[in-house]
């Protein structure tokens, strides 16, 4: 027991310290470069076949760019950032913030005082061209687990990863989203367009002689 609680003393002693390094590093540059793997922690799919499971409205996560099919049971909740495995969507990201069953896949689960979900999504959204070509083998290729986590991802304080997060969401929403997207776009162009209405139509008056 007090070998366990030293090693435990230790290993808190370890993480301090390297939080304390990534704060120093975030100050000095503006952002640390850090492993996936110290900026996550990986969950690793379990392997099931459709016609031994339910059907119900949990998604499954299997490799694809949409999920496989759905069944009654998750073994997810909260939010996570999933890559696929296998096949020619390897390396595909997704975030999810629902009860999810990842199958041939990684999952991440973001160690908080590091960094954000969605922030770790974005970044590695931006790499899944990179991602897809770590692919390897005959047959179905796949992606390696240990190969992702040595991937390393830029990293800003929290603050500066939320305002990040903010500024996506908005252009997201109005890429993807034609139910909310589209109406915003709409009305960012009509107050555009009443601006240099009000612009061009407005004259100085001339003083009467």
């Amino acid at each position: 027991e007090q070998s366990r609680a030293e090693q435990s003393r230790a290993e808190q002693s370890r993480a301090e310290q390297s939080r304390a390094l990534i704060k120093l590093m975030q100050y000095v540059f503006g952002y640390a470069m850090l492993p996936l793997s110290e900026i996550a922690n990986v969950f690793r799919g379990e392997y099931i076949t459709k016609k031994n499971e339910k059907a119900g409205n949990i998604p499954v996560i299997l490799g694809g760019q949409e999920p496989a099919y759905y069944i009654d049971r998750a073994n997810h909740t909260g939010e996570i950032v999933a890559v696929a495995r296998s096949g020619a969507s390897a390396g595909f990201v997704s975030y999810w913030d629902e009860p999810i069953f990842i199958t041939d896949g990684f999952g991440y689960e973001v160690k908080k005082e590091v960094a954000t979900p969605k922030y770790l999504y974005y970044v590695l959204k931006n790499k899944e061209i990179e991602l897809n070509g770590m692919k390897r083998g005959a047959g179905v290729p796949h992606v390696s687990g240990e190969r992702l986590g040595e991937i390393n991802l830029p990293v800003p304080p929290i603050e500066e990863q939320k305002r990040v997060v903010s500024t996506l969401d908005r252009f997201d929403a109005i890429c993807n989203d034609l139910t909310s997207g589209l109406p915003a776009e709409i009305e960012a162009r009509q107050k555009q367009y009443e601006y240099y209405r009000d612009k061009l139509l407005t004259f100085k008056e001339v003083a009467a002689t």
